[in-house]
């Protein structure tokens, strides 16, 4: 009884002195007051045990059991500060073990990071009501909070599209100064902005922080399609296909639709993001493959134009009958053809797209001339099938190309009967004698009667009696051309 009188005295020292320099003083800060809670913590311990020690003997000798309110206040009290302070502990250690990681495995781990902090957060919300008021508790809440605010900001600046233009840009904004080798970057640099005197802190720009962010992942985008818009025009090859015996000098129109097609999604696309303001950082690149690409369509369209003129034509010269005629143009076309030649042979070596048009200069220089010279040409043959139309008006009912063949041909009957109907609608053909091959001995109608000739026939005999079946059909003969018939009959 005299050693429970002494100790009632003892904890009644001992709780002035816990809350004279405990940790729950004012003022004393979290860290202090978690060093001060161990201290004490060791301290209670020697109380309880005798607190035990002594509740027992009297209970043994049947004695009054001695209350202790000081010590039992003191425990309830250290049992919530353990609590407060071995969370507030791991969150510190967390927090700050974060900070010393490197910015490469931050970026690998943020997801972990942000799973583990919020269930500090969770801890810390589930926290008794009583601990609500303590400084302890509020600057745990308060840095749990921060890391969790500042967390999707260190998310979105760890994204893949982040380049070295975005962090100088977060820099600028910042006012800091930022070591960015791999190797000695650590998140510390990030948490420590706005620290510093000048410096503004992430939270405070967040905004324009996640502007940035959002901004080089449109900028990104627009980086993966001119990769991809780069990749396909670098396989995308001229085809070329054989042109009689002259060899591979034709476009192939398949490969050539492919290419129309792909040039067409291109400048379309290229037309698309230059408009986008996220398109800065790529404005040369846009550039050159717009005016690249302009090119390409120019050339390309200048080419076919000069293609398709060119077979007209070389079908046109290649026989001999409108050659003689027209002497000068088929010396004019003999140049062209020669210059058609050197271009689709320079392009069949390089039939990579863009090398072939915005790199061949000899393209460039000899297309613009070559157009011009077969539409001299073309003007040429013009005027001269307006003669023979002249001379003979049915000649009106065939397109020039037609009339350009049963021109070019004539010579030769077999290759004309085919357009006997465009000239005589109510003649579809004619035979020929087996022995003698340009002899017409039958003239067949559309409703495939024959009429045959009492005497064989050359070409120019089967023009006169054709003109003699048009003269009776016709109601009023007065109407065809007295010029025409003296043609038609002439020897």
């Amino acid at each position: 009884m005299e050693n429970v009188v002494e100790f009632i005295e003892d904890v009644k020292e001992f709780r002035k002195d816990f809350e004279l320099n405990g940790p729950m003083r004012p003022g004393m800060s979290p860290m202090d007051a978690a060093e001060a809670l161990k201290k004490y913590q060791r301290y209670f311990e020697t109380y309880e045990r005798k607190w035990n020690t002594y509740s027992e003997g009297e209970e043994m000798f049947a004695l009054y059991i001695t209350e202790y309110p000081e010590l039992e206040q003191t425990k309830k009290e250290l049992g919530l500060l353990e609590k407060l302070y071995s969370l507030y502990t791991e969150t510190t250690t967390t927090i700050t073990g974060y900070a010393d990681i490197l910015w490469t495995d931050v970026v690998a781990n943020i997801d972990g990071m942000n799973e583990e902090v919020g269930k500090l957060q969770t801890r810390c919300k589930t926290m008794p009501k009583a601990l609500r008021d303590w400084d302890a508790y509020n600057e745990l809440k308060r840095k749990i909070d921060d890391f969790l605010e500042i967390l999707p900001l260190l998310t979105a600046l760890s994204g893949k599209a982040m380049k070295e233009r975005h962090w100088k840009a977060i820099q600028t904004l910042t006012g800091c100064t930022l070591d960015m080798n791999p190797d000695t970057f650590k998140l510390a640099a990030l948490l420590d902005i706005g620290t510093r005197p000048g410096e503004t802190s992430l939270l405070q720009v967040a905004e324009e922080v996640e502007d940035i962010c959002g901004g080089s992942g449109k900028e990104l985008q627009i980086e993966s399609k001119m990769k991809s818009l780069a990749e396909t025009w670098e396989q995308l090859k001229f085809s070329f296909n054989n042109f009689k015996n002259r060899g591979p000098v034709i476009l192939a129109p398949k490969e050539l639709g492919e290419i129309m097609e792909a040039l067409e999604e291109s400048q379309m696309a290229l037309g698309s993001m230059s408009s986008n303001r996220y398109s800065a950082p790529f404005r040369e690149e846009l550039q050159y493959w717009l005016a690249s690409l302009s090119t390409v369509s120019d050339v390309v369209e200048q080419w076919v134009a000069v293609q398709n003129l060119w077979i007209y034509m070389e079908a046109v010269f290649s026989s001999g009958d409108i050659a003689k005629q027209l002497p000068q143009e088929a010396k004019r076309f003999s140049g062209i053809d020669k210059n058609f030649m050197k271009v689709t042979a320079k392009a069949f070596e390089t039939p990579q797209c863009v090398e072939c048009c915005c790199n061949n200069e000899l393209m460039k220089e000899l297309l613009p001339h070559l157009m011009e010279q077969l539409e001299l040409c073309q003007k040429s043959l013009t005027g001269y099938l307006e003669t023979k139309r002249n001379s003979f008006p049915r000649f009106y009912f065939c397109s020039d190309g037609v009339l350009l063949e049963i021109l070019s041909q004539g010579s030769d009957p077999h290759a004309i009967v085919q357009h006997l109907q465009n000239v005589f609608d109510s003649l579809a053909g004619v035979s020929f004698d087996k022995q003698k091959r340009n002899t017409m001995v039958t003239m067949i109608a559309n409703d495939s009667e024959e009429v045959k000739f009492s005497l064989p026939l050359d070409a120019k005999a089967m023009w006169k009696i054709t003109l003699a079946i048009l003269l009776r059909q016709c109601r009023k003969p007065s109407m065809i051309c007295a010029e025409s018939v003296e043609v038609m009959l002439a020897p």
